[in-house]
């Protein structure tokens, strides 16, 4: 498997429609996911998971309790070049305001902005830009 998946929000109901969706893409990805950000970035620092997935994507909610996701991402870059480079970070929002939008473009790691609730078209789009660019065999 060459890719899976990270959900990090506070929402078990975002939790819910983000796996009905990825696992209708595809019953095979593996799915991990985390109610709060902390968890998941320990998770992450960890780097002794998903040896096989060549690109883990990344659901990223922006506001969470805790650690929001501009939180998170600050605390992600970070890290070891190595480690980031496994991951591409979608910011999970349902924010229209230009500053969010702008906030989100001015961290490098954010590789893009996702609308919530995620579609069965918007992971359609979102695979096939992730497999064009890294040469990714979608199954």
């Amino acid at each position: 498997m060459e890719l899976s998946f990270i959900i990090i929000d506070d929402t078990e109901l975002d939790h819910f429609i983000a796996r009905k969706v990825i696992a209708n893409a595809n019953k095979n990805y593996s799915i991990k996911s985390f109610l709060d950000a902390p968890q998941a970035l320990a998770y992450i620092q960890e780097d002794n998971h998903d040896e096989d997935a060549k690109i883990i994507l990344v659901f990223l909610d922006i506001y969470m309790p805790l650690m929001n996701g501009f939180q998170f991402v600050e605390e992600f870059e970070k890290l070891d070049q190595a480690i980031q480079d496994k991951y591409y970070i979608a910011a999970l929002t349902s924010s229209i305001e230009i500053s969010d939008i702008n906030k989100i473009n001015s961290y490098r790691s954010f590789r893009t902005r996702i609308t919530k609730p995620i579609t069965a078209n918007g992971i359609t789009q979102l695979l096939n830009k992730i497999a064009t660019e890294f040469g990714i065999e979608l199954d």
